[in-house]
């Protein structure tokens, strides 16, 4: 097993699988083997009343989606530090619980453990799973700038790989996000990762 990280903020909605560790936490993953760097990107479907088993909004007036770019590093420890922005639709419904369109800055660190069976063959696609630990960070820009959140644990699958460079995605991500001051919501994402090893 190895250590890398990933974007914390994921993206979309239209898998048929889904994936997720709640219960994932950067204390149980163990120190990287070398340093990385990455890029993601995605979409987020959002919503303050959850979701039902077909990943649809339990209302969808005051659902919204969220785009999202980062880009980050980890260091020989393990230890992930990341950078990014996001930008929110408005709700697709409107009236006092709407949610306004608005823009966001972060930055936040958290662990990510790599179990990859196929380690020693630089272009395997498959064997490699990675489950992020709880994502711990502060916004430095937009509507909640200064304040803190965290986001519940997650996992990905590799999807493609050529001589090192990995590519991590594929399958949903069900997500709650805590803000301070009691904004709380979920989540359904699809990101794509890929990452770099440091040469």
């Amino acid at each position: 097993m190895r250590t890398i990280f990933v974007c914390c903020l994921l993206a979309g909605f239209a898998l048929p699988a889904l994936a997720e560790t709640p219960d994932a936490k950067a204390s149980d993953t163990k120190p990287a083997a070398s340093a990385f760097t990455y890029s993601a990107s995605g979409t987020c479907l959002v919503s303050p009343e959850g979701f039902n088993n077909k990943l649809e909004p339990s209302y969808s007036g005051v659902a919204w989606t969220t785009s999202l770019a980062t880009s980050g590093s980890v260091d020989d420890h393990g230890k992930a530090t990341e950078t990014g922005q996001a930008v929110d639709t408005a709700s697709f419904g409107v009236g006092p619980r709407m949610h306004a369109p608005a823009a966001h800055a972060y930055d936040d660190t958290f662990s990510v453990a790599i179990d990859d069976k196929d380690h020693d063959n630089k272009d395997s696609d498959k064997g490699a799973t990675f489950r992020a630990g709880e994502i711990k960070g502060t916004f430095s820009a937009g509507t909640f700038a200064g304040k803190s959140f965290s986001i519940s644990g997650f996992e990905l699958k590799r999807f493609a790989r050529h001589e090192g460079f990995d590519m991590y995605g594929t399958s949903p991500v069900k997500q709650t996000v805590s803000i301070d001051g009691g904004t709380k919501f979920e989540r359904v994402c699809i990101l794509t990762v890929s990452t770099f090893p440091n040469r």
